[in-house]
């Protein structure tokens, strides 16, 4: 059903991926040296131009010169033959003249030793959890990157970017936000609320003279296999007895610039490629920000704890593990360096599998998840080739602008194991895009595509524009430069685009947030948004699914701004994510399928959309297939305007939690559609018109239902109700227990009677959700369902959020997520005397209560 429903929507959504311009249409040719904005690549293909707009200055990635960086910028460029003078272009491939880039970013390792002396402690606390470190110190920004309001690059002054975080009742702007830069930093005075707890464990663990072990992921088989026991016995050795073993000095990291981890027996390769994607010179700072590298095995420093930082769902959390090691004859069985006695890669994949539960939680992943947990942005997949390519035709655009901001881009060849191509190419391996440019062939325009090969040995491409082929022998050593024609490390090389698409098939793109710890001009503008499906109420499944599809979340763009390069559309990603299913694999739960459809609203009709919306109206885009995966993202080219995004599930009453991101090139607004709350006065007490003229009646009906004492209890009131409902034999009667909430909600003076105004105002009550409750029984079944419960209150004049109602469909739903008017009744009645008690301590629109009022207030 899945299926061949996606192969449907393929048709739907086909076309809408971006610009149809054709990328290399004829223009005049320009001088070799001349320059051209990313943004007019389409308009104008025959001139050089740079990827990025950005400095090159590789050697001071994070305010120190790499080793390896620079012994590249002492020799000269590989392509080069002729020892041409590099500082005459002002290219930002200048290695030689690069600047340094100002250190505003907080050091782990520079302020370790500023930490002042803790108190002893008596108890040795737990250290095991997982910590969720959004919150830190006052001094610093949620990443703990540096202080609040300074800039993440050198140009960020001139440079705005925003990053908004909201729950599912939030709204969210993408409006820039200005940075401001500190004249000077110094990293003892505020330091990392992190760190600061990791230092705490591992100085008590020093202190004590023990060595830290994990009390939440324990040395077992369960924190391997959830489903079954190891295939072979496996054995849990400290990474330092693992050294020895091979006599060798234990090491926590050997050469931060070369990538040697590998992986066995698990199959989490797609972790793998991750991380070798952060190795990038031009990302070094995000790999460091995940693997903290100033930690290590020395004796005055060793406790037995490491850290790793993971993006999780909206926030960064750190994860404490020991380095107890799972190993099999002595060796390590999983994710394990080439050096026997290099040891992060390991206590990494440890980490995650602690984050998620168990290493058979990690088993078969995408990359595009994992580059999503280790630097929190938001990835793009594309199909090069295959049965269903969806490689959008401006992709030369696309990549350009994702350059120009440093999103990290992956490619790869499918395969099962890493094997050697003719072409010098190996499948099963990822590279990496680290630039892009074209320039004049002859009097042909060639678009170049600069890789990375993480591991720098073999796997090089050896066809055209290949570090020994012809083609370079067009273009001079000097003009190479000039173009930024370079190779910066021993693992990158250049290829013919078109090769490109010929060879590899798939591509990854992950776009960075704004608050990334990267030197970079260009930034997003994200919005994002936590919430949940929950069964009968707003999991209403996919657009088929009428009676239902409505009551979805819905999220309205509001599209203003056009992109940097063109007006008249604006280009969106989307990414729906489903929270924590990973985590829960051991529970037996699966994935959902999951998508999102986009509608052009319509001005006139109120949010969130009604069914009458839905039933006149289809969509306008979608995220193509539904797929059962942990995340589903698409890139929408959108005219200016305003439109309703709904996430969805495949089939209805299909409960999960999810996480949407929205990215844009401009500043835009999202903002979750919701109702604030609101209460007409006294609608729901007053008779309604046709029962006025009985009104006079009422007084009778009161005497003869009070009695003598001329007030009424709850038998009282019990009785005359259904009395009334007697005559529709429909509805059931009512229960006492719902008279006596009704007597303690209306009753003003605590006698738990009701006088004559008080009966009023109840049975007024009474009529009216009797009347609603009908009309919104549609299968006059004497039941409402959950889902209506929202038109049911606001035809009585009370308006609420959503967050308010899914807790009342809760609360007084069954779980076939229906309303008895029994229920529906108190439900009333309860947000009568809720709004009441609001304003009666309301003032200027909140309100001040001491605890003995709020018990009141609450209990009575």
């Amino acid at each position: 059903m899945a299926q061949s429903y996606a192969a449907s929507r393929q048709k739907v959504s086909g076309g809408r991926l971006g610009s149809q311009s054709n990328l290399m249409d004829s223009g005049s040719q320009q001088n070799l040296t001349g320059t051209l904005n990313r943004t007019q690549v389409e308009r104008r293909p025959a001139q050089f131009i740079s990827a990025r707009s950005r400095l090159e200055s590789d050697s001071t990635l994070d305010g120190r010169s790499s080793p390896r960086l620079k012994r590249i910028a002492k020799s000269q460029d590989r392509l080069n033959s002729s020892s041409s003078n590099l500082s005459s272009s002002g290219s930002r491939s200048n290695l030689v003249q690069a600047k340094s880039i100002p250190n505003l970013q907080h050091r782990a390792d520079d302020s370790r030793e500023e930490i002042s002396p803790l108190p002893q402690q008596v108890n040795s606390p737990n250290y095991s959890n997982i910590l969720n470190y959004s919150n830190t110190s006052a001094n610093y920004d949620k990443d703990g990157f540096g202080i609040k309001g300074a800039p993440r690059d050198r140009n960020s002054q001139n440079s705005t970017s925003s990053h908004s975080s909201y729950s599912s009742q939030g709204i969210a702007v993408a409006n820039p936000i200005p940075r401001s830069t500190p004249s000077t930093y110094t990293s003892s005075k505020a330091v990392d609320n992190r760190l600061h707890e990791f230092e705490k464990v591992r100085m008590d663990y020093l202190r004590r003279g023990k060595l830290y072990e994990d009390t939440i992921f324990l040395p077992s088989n369960a924190s391997i296999y959830f489903s079954r026991e190891p295939p072979v016995p496996l054995e849990w050795v400290r990474a330092k007895d693992v050294a020895r073993t091979n006599r060798q000095a234990p090491r926590f990291m050997l050469d931060v610039n070369r990538f040697d981890v590998t992986f066995d027996r698990l199959g989490d390769f797609w972790l793998v490629a991750a991380i070798s994607c952060l190795t990038d010179p031009d990302h070094r700072n995000l790999f460091e920000h995940v693997v903290p590298v100033n930690q290590n095995f020395q004796e005055n420093w060793y406790a037995g704890v490491f850290r790793f930082n993971f993006w999780h769902f909206g926030s960064w959390k750190q994860v404490l593990v020991d380095d107890l090691l799972p190993i099999s004859r002595g060796q390590l069985v999983f994710v394990h360096s080439t050096q026997l006695n290099e040891f992060w890669g390991a206590l990494l994949e440890k980490a995650y599998a602690k984050l998620y539960g168990s290493y058979e939680s990690l088993k078969g992943g995408q990359l595009m998840d994992a580059l999503t947990d280790l630097t929190g942005g938001l990835t793009e997949h594309y199909d090069v080739k295959g049965a269903l390519p969806n490689l959008p035709t401006n992709i030369v655009n696309i990549l350009y602008k994702s350059l120009d901001r440093l999103s990290i881009i992956a490619c790869s060849i499918e395969g099962k194991t890493e094997t050697l191509l003719p072409s010098g190419l190996m499948t099963a391996h990822t590279y990496c895009v680290t630039d892009l440019r074209r320039i004049l062939s002859g009097q042909q325009p060639v678009t170049l595509i600069r890789l990375r090969n993480p591991i720098g040995e073999e796997g090089n491409w050896k066809g055209k524009w290949s570090e020994r082929s012809q083609e370079w022998q067009q273009i001079s050593p000097e003009n190479r430069t000039q173009l930024g024609l370079i190779l910066r490390d021993d693992g990158e090389f250049w290829m013919e685009f078109e090769d490109f698409l010929a060879n590899f098939d798939t591509l990854d793109i992950c776009h960075l947030t704004p608050d990334a710890p990267v030197d970079v001009q260009k930034r997003w503008h994200t919005v994002e948004f936590h919430g949940k499906w929950i069964e009968h109420f707003s999991a209403g499944g996919r657009p088929v699914l009428e009676k239902t599809h409505w009551t979805n979340p819905q999220i309205l763009l509001k599209l203003n701004e056009g992109d940097e390069d063109e007006e008249r559309v604006c280009s969106v990603i989307i990414q729906l994510m489903q929270k924590d299913r990973r985590k829960i694999k051991q529970k037996g739960e699966i994935l959902r399928y999951i998508g999102f459809f986009v509608y052009q609203y319509e001005k006139g009709y109120p949010v969130p959309l009604k069914k009458e919306f839905f039933d006149h109206h289809q969509e306008f885009s979608n995220s193509g297939a539904f797929m059962n995966s942990r995340q589903i993202t698409k890139r929408l080219t959108l005219p200016p305007g305003d439109y309703i995004v709904v996430p969805c599930t495949w089939e209805a009453n299909e409960t999960a939690d999810y996480f949407l991101r929205i990215f844009f090139e401009k500043p835009n607004i999202a903002e979750y559609c919701d109702e604030k709350p609101e209460k007409a006065d006294d609608q729901i007490l007053q008779a309604s018109p046709e029962n006025k003229i009985v009104e006079e009646n009422f007084k009778n009906f009161f005497f003869k239902v009070s009695g003598e004492n001329m007030e009424v209890d709850c038998f009282n009131l019990q009785e005359a109700m259904n009395d009334s409902l007697k005559r529709d034999p429909l509805l059931p009667e009512i229960s006492l227990d719902a008279c006596k909430n009704l007597i303690r909600m209306m009753d003003e003076d605590g006698s738990a009677r009701l006088g004559y105004v008080e009966f009023q105002s109840v049975w007024n009550l009474i009529r009216n959700c009797k009347k609603t409750y009908q009309i919104l029984d549609n299968g006059n079944a004497g039941l409402l369902q959950a889902m209506n419960l929202r038109e049911a209150i606001g035809q009585l004049g009370i308006k609420v959020s959503n967050k308010t109602l899914a807790s009342l469909a809760f609360q007084f739903g069954d779980k076939s997520g229906q309303i008895s008017l029994d229920s529906f009744i108190i439900l009333m009645s309860q947000l009568v005397k809720t709004f009441k008690n609001y304003q009666d301590y309301q003032k200027d629109g909140t309100g001040t209560l001491t605890i003995e009022q709020w018990l009141i207030k609450c209990l009575s």
